[in-house]
């Protein structure tokens, strides 16, 4: 399927403006790119430890849009997690491109008489899906995550150079992210290879694909319960979970945010597991320290990790704060892990 891309070249200044041009022709919604600092508040709702990286504000702002390219009678589209087509949404409707820039054009010549402006140059593109669905492949590979397990995308070849003791791990990350090629999934596998058992029940909060869960149910844990705030994570763990031949019964996986729905949660679960998991961000962590605790039995483990070096006392300090003993504190790159040991119910 084939739909244009729409580029317009205007300035920090003018791009509300046009914004509200592209709205009264049709268009639901663009994107803005530009160097405005973001505020204070801003960097707040992104969600992140990581400190958006700016170049120097030059004024300039490009709006973005897609239509679906004329001609088009296939329906069906694949995208990696944000289509753009939604069957409850109007989109714009096809039509030749030139068309397009020529209402959009007008509409902004016709209203600068009032309110002065550049008009803006206007480029488009046509694209096709089959070019975007699976480009993020390319750089997923097999690869050693911790020590003889192996982390193999589903479309790959088994390496030549696998060792019979390797434990292989089948992963489509899709659209729920969470390859394990990152640092900080790294840091978790590594811990949960030392401290699972057979009687181990783990509770990986912010399951993404599901990959710890389902590394520590090859590696030899005796069952996983796998929380994340997005409902494409839990389809694409269960998935994930199928693919490596995890039994059903060994696996399971809810839609839950465990910081604002802890209490109802914890009614069901409360000290029912050995090991809980968390590779999410120290944001995250520092407030789930108080609550994490209560689904772990005595002497329990938290191995929580996707914390930036920077944060790590932060972190430390909320896990000493909330009954945890630090037992190991492990760092690669920029990212650092704790496991502690819950010490008091």
């Amino acid at each position: 399927m084939d739909w244009i891309k729409y580029d317009i070249y205007t300035t920090t200044k003018e791009a509300d403006w046009i914004g509200s041009i592209l709205a009264e022709c049709g268009i639901p919604g663009y994107e803005i790119t530009d160097h405005v600092p973001l505020t204070a508040e801003e960097e707040k709702q992104m969600f992140t430890d990581i400190p958006a990286a700016m170049e120097p504000n030059d004024g300039k702002s490009i709006l973005t849009f897609y239509t679906e390219a004329p001609g088009n009678e296939e329906k069906a589209f694949f995208s990696t997690g944000s289509s753009l087509r939604d069957e409850n949404t109007d989109l714009p409707a096809a039509i030749p491109p030139e068309e397009m820039i020529a209402q959009i054009l007008q509409k902004i010549r016709a209203q600068s008489t009032e309110n002065p402006i550049t008009v803006p140059k206007i480029t488009y593109e046509v694209q096709s899906d089959s070019l975007w669905k699976d480009k993020w492949k390319e750089n997923f590979r097999p690869f050693y995550a911790a020590e003889n397990v192996l982390i193999k995308p589903t479309w790959e070849p088994i390496p030549d150079d696998t060792k019979p003791e390797d434990i292989i791990i089948e992963i489509d990350p899709g659209s729920a992210f969470g390859t394990g090629t990152h640092e900080t999934t790294r840091l978790c596998l590594t811990a949960l290879r030392k401290y699972i058992t057979p009687d181990t029940r783990i509770l990986d909060a912010g399951c993404g694909s599901g990959i710890l869960a389902i590394a520590a149910l090859l590696c030899g844990a005796n069952s996983a319960f796998c929380l994340d705030i997005d409902p494409l994570a839990i389809e694409g763990t269960l998935e994930n979970a199928a693919i490596n031949q995890i039994a059903e019964n060994r696996i399971a996986a809810v839609q839950a945010n465990i910081l604002e729905n802890s209490t109802a949660l914890l009614n069901q679960y409360a000290g029912q597991f050995d090991i809980a998991v968390a590779n999410i961000l120290a944001d995250v962590i520092i407030p789930l320290s108080s609550q994490i605790g209560g689904f772990l039995k005595k002497d329990g483990i938290f191995i929580s990790s996707g914390i930036l070096t920077e944060k790590a006392e932060e972190v430390k300090k909320a896990l000493l704060d909330h009954h945890f003993e630090i037992i190991e504190e492990n760092t690669l790159g920029n990212w650092t892990a704790f496991c502690a040991k819950k010490v008091q119910n």
